[in-house]
């Protein structure tokens, strides 16, 4: 299991390092759950992070839009992004999330991993977007890496007040047999972080003084987090695993971005 850090600054990139995360990702929370940031606050990051960890980046909260949610990964992609994460809050039908995400995956390149991101509460907003159910067949059809369950809404419920462990545990292994990587977040607390055997777990308001993700990332409450997922982290059989890039640190590891075709 890896951590995953969101962070607004490249101030707070840096104490979220010093914490040990795993991976570094950039959003705005002010946008949303998946709220993108600024294209100048993400090239600060990547600057920051100089390739201590993968570095991934919130495209935000995305309208059935295929060319809108293109050019915003190809963007993210030639900024240094590692990973870009779609979140589905426009998107209710199946294959037009595929539409969707085979845009993204296609501008963002081979060399970006595409992480599909779908709500916990779906059903419940007005209107419904995409369920979680789906995302296993989504990253079969379009060949992405990965998928991740947040929630919407973030009123104090979390995650696992919208979706049982049960119901996690099997999205994380239809999607493993599919090839591919499986995130969990949405407001996730210090001391249930290891509830499900995700091979994410993203986090900010866990690692956030007072708990409020509107407040500043602490590097000793990353740290908490770390040393609570440190004894799970063990591969998961039938991953795709690569080196991170060179410099990186060693006990990190990017997924391949599978394509359709060379499924």
């Amino acid at each position: 299991m890896r951590l995953l850090v969101s962070v607004v600054s490249p101030e707070e990139a840096t104490r979220a390092l010093v914490g040990g995360a795993d991976i570094i990702d950039v959003k705005d929370p002010g946008e949303g759950a998946l709220g993108a940031p600024s294209p100048g606050v993400l090239s600060e990051v990547v600057r920051a992070v100089d390739m201590a960890a993968p570095v991934s980046v919130a495209l935000g909260d995305l309208p059935d839009l295929p060319h809108t949610a293109a050019l915003a990964a190809r963007g993210a992609a030639l900024s240094g992004a590692d990973y870009v994460k779609v979140g589905l809050r426009g998107v209710r039908e199946f294959d037009g999330a595929v539409t969707l995400v085979s845009a993204v995956a296609e501008a963002a390149g081979p060399h970006t991993a595409v992480i599909a991101g779908a709500y916990a509460d779906a059903e419940a907003l007005d209107p419904p977007a995409l369920a979680p159910r789906w995302l296993p067949g989504l990253v079969e059809r379009t060949g992405i890496a990965g998928a991740l369950v947040d929630t919407y809404v973030k009123d104090g419920r979390g995650l696992h007040g919208w979706l049982s462990e049960s119901q996690l545990a099997e999205l994380i292994v239809r999607t493993r047999r599919a090839g591919a990587i499986f995130a969990v977040a949405g407001q996730l607390t210090l001391g249930e972080l290891r509830r499900v055997a995700a091979d994410v777990v993203g986090v900010r308001s866990a690692v956030c003084r007072g708990g409020d993700r509107m407040a500043e990332v602490d590097a000793s409450l990353v740290a908490a987090a770390v040393a609570e997922l440190r004894s799970a982290r063990t591969p998961q059989p039938g991953l795709m695993r690569v080196p991170v890039p060179s410099g990186a640190r060693t006990t990190t590891a990017t997924p391949v971005r599978r394509t359709a075709a060379g499924k």
